[in-house]
């Protein structure tokens, strides 16, 4: 026999359903500091400076969903609960939050400023720098 509990999970024996978990969707578009889009198409493989964007993304967040446009240096990221990247620190004054999830997020990946990356598959050491100081995030609207 089932039981429902209120945060959506249904436990039933040997089996486990973790229901809905809300997420908000982010593009996230690495550039240098000169607001120029990256190629990244060669740096998708593991240490590369696309894993590098989305450990730092982990940093705060559960990625449940990405997608990656290479030539333009466009990544499509869904990060699990809503507001995870929101200052958790309120304004006094307002009782709002002091920046956006998308702002912060932004704020985070250009301080990142030159990312040490492998610049290949058969790298066995970061030896790539790669400027993202311009990096932009956006929210995806409608999703």
């Amino acid at each position: 026999m089932p039981i429902n509990s209120n945060n959506d999970a249904v436990f039933v024996a040997d089996t486990t359903s973790l229901g809905e978990v809300a997420q908000e969707y982010f593009t996230v578009v690495v550039k240098d500091s000169s607001a120029n889009a990256l190629d990244i198409d060669g740096n998708t493989h593991k240490d590369g400076i696309v894993d590098r964007i989305l450990q730092g993304i982990q940093t705060r967040g559960t990625l449940r969903y990405y997608q990656i446009t290479t030539t333009n240096g466009t990544l499509t990221v869904a990060i699990e609960r809503a507001n995870t990247w929101e200052d958790s620190n309120p304004d006094a004054i307002s009782g709002t939050p002091t920046a956006t999830a998308a702002a912060n997020l932004q704020v985070f990946l250009r301080a990142m400023a030159t990312v040490k990356c492998r610049a290949s598959s058969s790298s066995t050491s970061d030896d790539a720098s790669i400027d993202v100081g311009g990096t932009t995030v956006a929210v995806v609207a409608n999703v």
